[in-house]
């Protein structure tokens, strides 16, 4: 055998054994692979479910904040029936009294000595008996004005009692309320900083689909957009998922599948529970005549500062300023129906983001008569929002 024949010999026994560490280096990159995508899988399991409580404990905080600002709207209106009430009984006892003044100096001088007086009077013996009677007949008036004005007191007194009460519990509502806010502020922070969180790549083009609607002239125009955008979304989405099969190597074709039945209509979104999606009155109902025409949505007296939840669960579709609506947010309930709530004065809320049902989205102004906006879409047409709210 030659000298370099010799020299090569070395060489072709290694090369199974550099093949074989190849092949081994490949798995444990591939374990690892998998590990790794297995750990991130996990992570983000933990991070949506973690999500989904921290958004359940909001919402049940929204709906506690909600009853107590009820009851600070209901104790409010109890403070002004007492003190209504109190005024009232006190101008009926000032009103008796001042019919019993010119009468209390006469009276109480012929009650006192009414024979001298009578006696003293140059009269015919009837005439005196005549007056005798008409005294006993204005000491009974008297009498009966008397005990009406002891009644008149004593209910107004009663009165301001009921109604240093109802304040108490009124300042005890309005404190519990306060507490009640400050914790689901801290709530809605947490999930800011989670929003804050999100790629710039997301943040950049939420906030470039959300200056295209802002620029809409109508609720309708911003509906029409939010569709587009939403339409044009799973077209790339559709488009990434094709590209992504194309460059996958090929696979053994799957067995032969039973076809599918046809995918049935989409069921339209349930009521929500929690009614009204804020704490207030209706002060104008769906289709109620006005300057620009028949109302198209509800409109709701609200009291400062007061939350707004929302009714439906869906995906934001919009959040920021609109028009002359002041900071609007525009909820996908699904089944092609969105519900509109404008005139907070602080949104919670961001475009993208996918809420609860009963969800806080914002804030009404802390000052003046805030008003809410609530107009429900069902495939772009306005309906009457309240059979939807079940009860609003």
């Amino acid at each position: 055998m030659t000298p370099w024949v010799l020299l090569l010999v070395p060489l072709f026994l290694a090369a199974p054994a550099r093949a074989q560490g190849d092949a081994e280096a490949a798995r444990r990159a591939a374990e690892a692979a998998r590990e790794a995508a297995a750990r991130e899988a996990d992570l983000a399991r933990a991070a949506e479910i973690l999500a989904e409580r921290l958004a359940a404990e909001r919402t049940a905080s929204a709906a506690r904040l909600q009853a107590l600002e009820a009851e600070v709207i209901a104790a409010t209106e109890r403070v002004g029936v007492s003190e209504a009430a109190e005024a009232e009984a006190r101008q009926d006892g000032a009103k008796l009294a001042r019919e019993m003044e010119p009468l209390l100096p006469p009276l109480l001088r012929l009650a006192a000595e009414p024979a001298p007086l009578l006696l003293a009077a140059p009269l015919p013996p009837g005439d005196v008996a005549l007056s005798l009677v008409a005294l006993r007949g204005m000491l009974a008036e008297a009498a009966s004005l008397s005990a009406r004005l002891r009644e008149a007191e004593s209910r107004a007194a009663r009165e301001a009692a009921s109604g240093a009460r109802e304040r108490r519990r009124l300042e005890e509502a309005r404190g519990a309320a306060r507490d009640a806010s400050a914790a689901l502020d801290r709530q809605i922070e947490a999930a800011r900083a989670q929003i804050r969180a999100s790629t710039a790549a997301e943040r950049v083009a939420l906030a470039r689909a959300e200056r295209e609607i802002a620029r809409a002239r109508s609720i309708e125009e911003a509906l029409a957009r939010i569709e587009r955008q939403r339409e044009a979304e799973e077209q790339r989405r559709e488009q990434a998922e094709a590209r992504a099969r194309r460059a996958a190597p090929p696979q053994a074709a799957p067995p032969q599948a039973t076809p599918a039945p046809p995918a049935a209509r989409e069921p339209e979104p349930a009521p929500a529970s929690g009614g009204a999606p804020v704490a207030g009155t209706l002060v104008r109902g769906f289709a109620a005549p006005g300057d620009g025409g028949p109302a198209r949505g509800l409109t709701y007296a609200t009291p400062p500062g007061a939350r707004v939840t929302s009714p439906c669960g869906g995906p934001v579709a919009f959040a920021g300023p609109f028009r002359s609506f002041g900071r609007l947010v525009i909820v996908d309930c699904g089944g092609g129906v969105h519900l509109v709530l404008a005139g907070m004065d602080r949104l919670d809320v961001a475009m993208g983001r996918r809420i609860r049902s009963g969800e806080p989205v914002g804030v009404m102004a802390r000052e003046g008569r805030p008003t809410l906006y609530v107009e429900l879409r069902r495939r772009g047409e306005a309906v009457d929002p309240r059979p939807f709210l079940r009860g609003g």
